[in-house]
């Protein structure tokens, strides 16, 4: 088995270490969204998919020549390294990139990706025929095991001490070695005898584990289809709870690592036979209570306590799952079949979450959805098991009270979405979020028209025209950024202000502009746009000329300070937040270079801090210090009478340029170190709050 498994296991490292790999080094290029790692479990789950379908199609070839036929592929493979992602794939354009995000993956990293997708299955069949009596099925554990190695060992190791374009060319001398130890097994198999094509593979009589023991059985269309819910409903589970952390945290490296860790560690158990129904079952009732907990208010808590019922949720739940498939595992004649229709499950899902979902709800309804599909399954597969309580005389009974579990669940999870929809008057989902228009919110906004993104309100605007010019929310009088445009204009008397605001939000910013002011901004998001224009005045009735730009801010700011220098700002604003989400690109030492030279002599840098979970003023006293830069921190305490929140802000200077004295620092200073971040190397724990 030695070799077998040593394959197995560096197959599977390989896998999952360009998984994070790939995503962290093309999130820059796409907005910094959550939905890019989403889009990239979906490529990684399809490409899975054609790898185990190519493992079973050529299962006539027997060992000898299939084994040859794989090795010279990955070979192939291997001349289309190093797998650095082509910069031209970058784009400023609007709209929804997740077919750019699919081609990039796909011309980058797919052939090799797939290749090794497909050597698992191949190597785990090939054992099966050469050694009967032997179960091939503790090789899934192993392949787990190295997956699962590769996911801890990324944010642990790689990521903190490796440059990323490093990280590409080491993963591409690795695959290299791979590809040659595939060729030497290839090369042993051949050279066996007694090995040609078309060997029969014999059942196992190992009873340990999974899909061993009892007589063979032909799989009917009723096993894959209950196979196919299964991985569904687990992939599912990973995407839609991967994005309730995210979305108001930090699409990085680390959050996403954590919920696929487990989704992993949940295999190796239940196809190590350690799956308990009774145990895991109790499990996931209480876990139905956590899942509603986290859809009904789970953004009010701390973070810690949110990321921990979410991945509490994810693991029991797919423990559900996959501890059922390993329970109904057929012999191991069949195995390519299974492991093939278990990757269509995980394709499935994936397309589910990361394609459909957007396009036709109005929520992240997906995330309760899965929870309760996993119950679901549950009750089915304890009605396909004779042995069950539901095969016994208390059937009615049990079918009555999980019956009521079910529809208790689904009524908490549709009760605050229906609170959350009074008063809508639009709604659109798409790559980047959810964005709600809503009239009349209960609380502090309880007179104006607000939009939400996700589960924060991002603008507000009085509904009554004696208000309604006013600004609102973040940005009312004595807020940071009300202070530096005042500072800011009072130093530059006669003349109109030039402003830059990445983020759009409603376009409240436009409300404090004067005859004479240019102000431009920059929105990754098409939909806030058209819902600000559509339903919000602050743009149509701004009394000085602005204009919006669609795309990335970084790379939007980048184009227009280098196709014609027109990025020359007194004030640029940075305030591109979907959530509480931390978009890190535009907080690394790279992108405050492009900053300071789009500001104008004398201009200043007004970054919004205000948020939750995470302290970014030390995030933006790293990078005030490392550049020389004056900076101080302005908090506004919430005023109700003019529609406004509590809000902080951090207001930059030039080296040599003092800040204004309007400009008055009201905030304490964080506590702990500043923090800096770069491209390469950013590490979000460390600024995490605790609270």
């Amino acid at each position: 088995m030695v070799p077998f498994a040593a394959l197995t296991f560096c197959s599977a490292l390989l896998l999952f270490l360009v998984q994070p790999l790939m995503a962290r080094a093309i999130l820059p290029w796409f907005g910094g969204a959550a939905s890019v790692w989403t889009t990239c479990l979906l490529f990684y789950q399809a490409a899975l998919f054609v790898g185990y379908a190519y493992a079973h199609a050529g299962s006539r070839l027997g060992v000898r020549r299939q084994a040859a036929l794989h090795a010279a592929l990955v070979g192939a493979a291997a001349l289309l390294l190093p797998i650095l992602p082509d910069p031209g794939w970058q784009t400023v354009d609007p709209g929804d990139p997740t077919l750019r995000v699919l081609g990039l993956l796909a011309a980058t990293v797919g052939s090799p990706y797939l290749l090794l997708a497909g050597t698992t299955p191949l190597l785990h069949a090939w054992f099966g025929r050469l050694h009967p009596g032997r179960s091939p099925y503790r090789l899934y554990s192993v392949s787990n095991a190295g997956s699962l190695l590769a996911l801890l060992a990324y944010p642990v190791v790689v990521e903190p001490l490796v440059r990323v374009r490093t990280q590409a060319v080491g993963w591409s001398w690795a695959y290299g070695g791979f590809a040659v130890a595939m060729a030497a097994l290839a090369w042993r198999l051949w050279r066996r005898q007694g090995n040609g094509s078309g060997e029969p593979l014999h059942v196992g009589q190992d009873a340990s584990v999974p899909g061993d023991g009892g007589p063979a059985r032909l799989p009917v269309l009723g096993d894959h289809a209950f196979w196919l819910a299964l991985s569904a409903c687990g992939a599912a589970l990973l995407m839609s709870l991967t994005n309730t952390i995210t979305m108001d945290v930090a699409s990085v490296p680390l959050l996403w690592i954590l919920p696929l860790a487990l989704y992993l560690v949940t295999f190796v158990l239940a196809f190590a036979g350690l799956y308990r129904r009774p145990t895991f079952g109790a499990l996931l009732v209480l876990s139905l209570g956590a899942a509603a907990l986290l859809w009904v208010g789970g953004f009010a808590l701390p973070v810690l306590l949110q990321i921990g019922l979410a991945l509490a949720v994810l693991f029991v739940a797919c423990m559900v799952c996959h501890g059922e498939l390993a329970r109904s595992a057929p012999d191991p004649r069949h195995l390519t079949g299974f492991y093939l229709t278990m990757a269509a499950g995980g394709s499935l899902g994936g397309l589910l979450v990361a394609v459909v979902a957007p396009a036709v709800l109005t929520d992240f309804f997906e995330m309760p959805s899965s929870v309760l599909a996993a119950f679901t399954l549950l009750v089915l597969a304890m009605n396909r098991d004779p042995s069950s309580v539901l095969a016994g005389r208390g059937r009615r009974f049990t079918l009555a009270a999980l019956g009521t579990i079910w529809i208790g669940t689904a009524l908490l999870f549709a009760s605050p979405t229906l609170r959350n929809a009074e008063g809508t008057v639009a709604a659109e989902r798409n790559f980047y979020g959810v964005l709600r228009v809503q009239d009349h919110p209960p609380g502090v906004f309880r007179d104006m028209r607000v939009m939400r993104h996700g589960r924060i309100f991002h603008g507000a605007q009085f509904l009554d025209a004696d208000r309604r010019s006013l600004p609102t929310a973040y940005f009312t009088a004595g807020s940071g950024v009300a202070e530096a445009l005042a500072a800011r204009r009072a130093s530059a008397p006669g003349r109109g202000l030039r402003i830059g605001v990445i983020g759009l939000g409603v376009g409240t910013l436009a409300a404090w502009t004067e005859a004479g002011d240019s102000l431009r901004f920059y929105e990754i998001n098409p939909a806030a746009e058209r819902l600000a224009r559509s339903y919000f005045t602050f743009l149509s009735e701004s009394p000085g000329a602005v204009d919006v730009v669609l795309g990335d801010g970084r790379l939007a700011l980048k184009r227009d300070f280098e196709s014609s220098g027109r990025a020359r700002y007194d004030v640029l604003v940075v305030d591109a937040f979907a959530g509480d989400a931390v978009p890190i690109h535009l907080l690394t030492l790279e992108c405050m270079a492009l900053y300071r030279r789009a500001l104008a002599p004398g201009g200043l840098l007004v970054f919004q801090v205000t948020n939750r979970h995470v302290d970014l003023e030390r995030v933006v006293r790293g990078l005030a210090e490392s550049t020389g830069m004056a900076a101080v921190r302005v908090d506004h305490e919430s005023d109700l009478d003019q529609g406004g929140v509590g809000s902080s802000w951090m207001v930059l200077a030039e080296p040599g340029t003092l800040l204004p004295p309007e400009v008055r620092a009201t905030g304490r200073r964080a506590p702990g170190p500043p923090v800096l971040w770069t491209d390469d190397f950013s590490n979000i724990v460390t600024v995490l709050r605790a609270r």
